[in-house]
């Protein structure tokens, strides 16, 4: 959408509203369309590098991997741990 097309914001109404009610309310969108800032040009720039590179080299290392799924594997049975624990009446929650 470009910063000030009134057919786009047509498009985004609901089609019950009046006549003058829309225009009035395209007439809104375009002003805050228009008075939106734009970031500054390097910001922009360091953004595209980042997203950029972030696609090109997007695959995670093999020993994070393993490294995150021990932890959540380990988490798990810990979790079991605390359940079992709790269901035969001791542990944490125990009254």
């Amino acid at each position: 959408m470009t910063p000030a097309d009134p057919d786009q914001i047509r498009r985004d109404l609901s089609p019950e509203l009046e006549p003058g009610e829309a225009e009035r309310m395209v007439a809104v969108g375009m002003r805050l369309a228009d008075a939106r800032p734009l970031p500054e040009p390097n910001f922009r720039g360091e953004l595209r590098r980042r997203l950029a590179g972030a696609q090109a080299g997007g695959a995670v290392a093999p020993r994070r991997v393993r490294a995150l799924a021990a932890s959540y594997a380990l988490s798990g049975l810990l979790l079991l741990a605390v359940a079992v624990a709790g269901v035969a009446g001791g542990g944490p929650f125990a009254a």
